[in-house]
């Protein structure tokens, strides 16, 4: 197939986690594009083509997809591109998996968690905000409590409070982090454990992907905690599947969804789940490359194929319903204290353990890390599809004996390591 035959596909976003979505798009027989406003950003050296061009500069972006004749605009791992990808496919006139209105509900936590409510899906209790943070207001609260922007994602802006002074800041803080200027108050569960659902939706069709165990890290007691390991199947697999399920698909069927890929976030605290965020689109974790191991299908490839309005018939889920995951899997996240990389040891052994499918990192030696409490701690992210539990609870073990990542100074910067438990809630 020439070039010109190929169907063209303008990615918003260079960065590191695109590099397989530009692969797959190639291997698809796609010829890539890719945008973003970094000169040099990772996905760029794999397309076809780029530009240095702001994803958010839409006007600027439609004259490059009508030079281009592009047949569809990709994007994937943040909220801020969804939109930006909507707003130029109406611009150009191209189909898009997502309406405006699912958008917000998917990206404003408050909104979520009243489409949550209706249909009668848990969500854990949240404060009403008095728009001051009065005294009064700080008095009544229960400590902790967890501050959070409405509308941002990696967990940017998010605070842990345990005082009326911390919640001032951390008010002040979330409000700064959101696109809307409002914030959300909750109770805070503080435990190193939550759940991860995965739903895929074809042609109107619910498909229960997999329920994930999600184990996390606080670095500082203020920080949102973060993901050190995401564990398939759940331990609670069957009991979501029991007392949740079919109210969360109630949900999405009642937002109209159609087609597209789905991600929910649950905390779980006294046999109960309680539900907090939602993503429509891929997730920055790239699950989606364990669900391929489990069920044969490439939610990538039909991401492709649905937005440039080819059948998805070869990529029918249904079969694989009621979270099928007869491969005991891991993604794990590797997370880093501050300092400056100075030496990383064993990464290149990684890739040539059997059971290790992928192996992503996003820093290299001379990075310097801040604390931050959000997703730039992270090193990269491993993922490990095995035969049996044990020989994923091995290759984790010797994945950790294995990586290194030293400092300036010497000092292990990896701050959390997983180790395989039982889940105590």
């Amino acid at each position: 197939m020439s070039q010109v035959e190929k169907k063209r596909i303008l990615f918003l976003s260079g960065i590191t986690q695109m590099i397989d979505v530009i692969r797959t798009a190639k291997n698809s027989g796609y010829y890539t594009i890719v945008t973003d406003r970094t000169p040099g950003s990772p996905a760029k050296t794999h397309a076809d083509k780029f530009y240095d061009v702001s994803t958010s500069d839409t006007e600027k972006l439609a004259e490059i997809a009508r030079a281009e004749k592009v047949d569809g605009v990709f994007n994937a791992f943040d909220d801020v591109n969804t939109w930006n990808a909507l707003a130029l496919c109406e611009e150009l006139n191209l189909p898009y998996y997502a309406t405006a209105e699912q958008l917000e509900i998917c990206s404003d936590k408050g909104k979520f968690k009243e489409w949550c409510r209706n249909y009668s899906v848990p969500v854990i209790e949240e404060y009403k905000i008095d728009g001051d943070l009065s005294e009064e207001f700080l008095s009544a609260l229960e400590f902790p409590v967890i501050i959070k922007p409405v509308d941002s994602y990696a967990s940017q802006g998010i605070t842990v409070c345990y005082g009326k002074s911390e919640a001032r800041a951390g008010y002040t803080k979330a409000l700064r982090f959101s696109k809307s200027k409002k914030a959300i108050i909750e109770r805070f569960i503080d435990n190193a454990y939550g759940i991860q659902i995965l739903y895929t939706i074809q042609n109107n069709n619910i498909i229960l992907n997999a329920v994930v165990d999600r184990f996390v890290h606080k670095h500082f007691k203020e920080h949102p905690p973060l993901p050190i390991a995401m564990v398939f199947p759940s331990q609670h697999r069957e009991q979501y599947i029991k007392e949740v399920d079919s109210k969360v698909r109630t949900m999405l069927k009642g937002m109209g969804i159609k087609n597209g890929v789905i991600f929910i976030q649950s905390l779980y605290e006294n046999d109960s789940f309680y539900i907090y965020e939602m993503g429509f689109r891929l997730g920055g974790s790239q699950l989606y490359s364990i669900i391929e191991k489990q069920t044969g299908i490439n939610q990538v490839e039909m991401m492709l194929d649905l937005l440039t309005g080819r059948s998805l018939e070869k990529y029918d889920m249904s079969m694989f319903d009621n979270a099928y995951t007869p491969y005991p899997s891991c993604n794990l996240p590797i997370l880093l204290n501050e300092g400056t990389i100075g030496k990383i040891v064993g990464l290149e052994k990684i890739p040539q353990m059997p059971a290790v499918i992928s192996c992503i990192t996003y820093n290299s030696a001379g990075d310097k890390i801040a604390v931050t409490g959000s997703y730039t701690q992270m090193f990269g992210r491993i993922t490990i599809v095995a035969a049996s539990e044990a020989e994923l609870n091995e290759t984790i073990a010797i994945i950790q004996e294995t990586l290194k990542v030293l400092s300036t100074d010497g000092e292990d910067m990896i701050i959390a390591k997983y180790h395989p438990i039982q889940v105590e809630t």
